[in-house]
Parts: structure tokens; sequence; C-alpha cells
């Protein structure tokens, strides 16, 4: 009885390691990679969102930091100044951050190219980004 228990215990076990289901590596994902999951306007402006508020604000926030960090060797009382005022956006680049990781990006873009439907925080920002594409198309 124990040796078909374990038997049965061990092809359990070793039945998922069998799918052939790739996972895929979001970290290594860049721009070029996610445009190919666009399948209209709307999903590339949803990853322009995503990737302007990834690598322009939040590591922009995040970098006042260590700048201010680094004063201290110059001024200390500047320094403790200046970290009082970065921290906060410190931990707001951090949290932008968490909110426009790649991993997400991609559930949403799956989730649009499924069913059609984006999240509201996501829509809101993706009609703002083609008010302002197309006033800028109207401008030329």
């Amino acid at each position: 009885m124990t040796r078909i228990s374990l038997i049965t215990i061990c092809f359990l076990i070793s039945l998922p390691s069998f799918s052939q289901e790739e996972k895929i590596k979001y970290r290594k994902l860049d721009y070029n990679d996610f445009l190919k999951y666009s399948v209209n306007d709307t999903s590339s402006v949803v990853i322009d969102v995503f990737f302007d508020k990834k690598d322009n604000t939040a590591l922009g926030q995040m970098s006042f930091l260590p700048i201010s960090s680094a004063v201290y060797i110059i001024s200390p009382q500047l320094s403790i100044g200046l970290t009082l005022i970065s921290f906060p956006l410190f931990v707001n680049g951090s949290y932008l951050l968490v909110k426009y990781r790649k991993k997400k990006l991609f559930m949403v873009l799956n989730e649009y190219k499924e069913t059609g439907y984006l999240p509201n925080w996501v829509r809101k920002k993706a009609i703002k980004q083609l008010e302002a594409y197309e006033m800028i198309k109207s401008e030329y």
C-alpha cells in the first residue's frame, strides 16, 4: 500500500513538469516585444503609458533620494532638508514602479485582446493619451 501511494505521489508531483507551457520572463521584455502584442492603437497607447510612467516618472522621482544622500558629504544640514523633500517622491516612485510593472502590462494586454475590456484606471489614461495624440495630429 505504501509503494502505491509513493508512486502516486511521485507521479502527481512530476505531472506539472511535463507540461509544455512556456514561461515568459516579463522583466526581459522590452518596448518592441510588447508592441508585438498590440492589436490596435488603443493597446499601443496603453504600452506607451506604461513605459512612460515607469521609465520617465518613476525612475525620475526615485533618483532624487540618492542625490540628496550624496549631498550629505558636502552639507549635512542641507542634505537633511533635501531628504525630507525627496523621500515622499522616492516612495511615490516606488509605488509607480510596482503599479506599472511589465507583468501587469502583459496581463492587461492579454485581457484586452481576449475580452476588449480595459480596467478603468488604464482606460482613463489611454483616452487622455489618445486625445493628446489627436491634438498633435490636428496641429500639423
